[in-house]
């Protein structure tokens, strides 16, 4: 969010500088937590402050415009204009530990802070399963498609890890 911030702000120092004045309003939207869904951020400002959209036709989130230039099955290339839906999602957990308060001078066994410790290193280590939503089926499909790469929603794998995709040749 902080890079987008800093292009937003360079987009509008510029014009100013340039003394562009577009033909309607551009509104800069800084909003909270898009990486939770939007609840409190976007979403808030749809329900609670709709006015703040009156006339907008358009809306520029997070890496839009953003493109990538991917090799053609038959050579040469081209570039796609990605729209990424759904490519990651969250869990929160509460954890409890239970065990002997201690402190640095009162080193112990049976320490809950170390067994919390211990548990969120565990987490770090864990391989979950990839999960992937119908929309982002729809994203890599497009993509195999373009560049002659195959994708295999039963098995998408890369350098057999199950926690990525990335292409492969087809064959």
């Amino acid at each position: 969010m902080k890079d987008m911030i800093g292009m937003m702000i360079v987009v509008a120092r510029q014009f100013r500088r340039a003394g562009i004045v577009p033909p309607r309003d551009l509104v800069f939207a800084f909003v909270a937590d898009e990486e939770n869904g939007g609840k409190l951020g976007s979403h808030w400002l749809v329900d609670n402050r709709p006015d703040l959209f009156d006339g907008v036709t358009e809306a520029v989130g997070e890496v839009g415009g953003f493109s990538l230039t991917v090799p053609r099955r038959n050579g040469g290339e081209r570039r796609l204009y990605l729209i990424e839906t759904a490519e990651k999602g969250l869990q929160w957990m509460r954890l409890t530990a239970r065990g002997r308060a201690g402190h640095g001078s009162m080193v112990h066994d049976h320490n809950a802070v170390t067994a919390l410790a211990e548990a969120v290193a565990r987490l770090g280590r864990h391989r979950f399963p990839l999960v992937l939503s119908d929309t982002v089926v729809q994203f890599l499909a497009a993509v195999a498609e373009e560049t002659g790469y195959s994708f295999d929603t039963d098995s998408p794998t890369w350098k057999g890890r199950s926690t990525s995709w990335a292409p492969s040749p087809a064959s």
